[in-house]
């Protein structure tokens, strides 16, 4: 068995959207060793939950636009449905089923994304157009911000339509 990586090597791993398992089998060990791991740092594994915050807060950091001031409203708990969904999470309830399939029809018939605009008037998760660099995502990417990769990157997008 080889060894796991540095923490910053496998937090950026985790960040990403690989699963325990996934991880374990890259580095040869035990799916428990990868749990001890994140145990250390602190990491609680409800890992769909983890990764939909996860790719929110790459977005929009608490810290800087007050996101988790307006995580209560339905537009936010909407995302979080389908980022979770996206994310392949099977213990979502069939109300948060809902939540992500109207989230997601919202997004395709209007052709919009969400956007977190918290000084807004308006309030603060704002439906704006669609842009040609916004591409199959389903929220508004702010600018100079690094995009999440692999599943956590995918989970943003729309999936095909279901006509075409």
């Amino acid at each position: 068995m080889t060894k796991l990586p540095e923490n910053p090597e496998l937090m950026k791993l985790y960040r990403n959207g690989l699963s325990d398992k996934e991880i374990a089998e890259r580095f040869d060990v035990t799916v428990q060793a990868v749990n001890l791991r994140f145990s250390a740092l602190g990491i609680k594994r409800a890992p769909f939950r983890t990764s939909a915050k996860e790719i929110l807060e790459a977005a929009w950091p608490s810290t800087e636009t007050r996101r988790t001031e307006f995580v209560h409203l339905n537009r936010a708990r909407d995302l979080y449905a389908y980022l979770r969904r996206q994310l392949g999470d099977k213990t979502l309830t069939p109300n948060q089923l809902n939540a992500a399939a109207r989230f997601e029809r919202m997004i395709r018939e209007g052709e919009v994304v969400l956007d977190l605009q918290p000084d807004s008037d308006e309030g603060p998760w704002a439906l704006v157009p669609r842009l040609p660099s916004d591409g199959r995502m389903v929220i508004r990417w702010p600018e100079g911000r690094e995009l999440p990769t692999g599943k956590l990157r995918e989970a943003l997008n729309l999936p095909n339509d279901p006509e075409s």
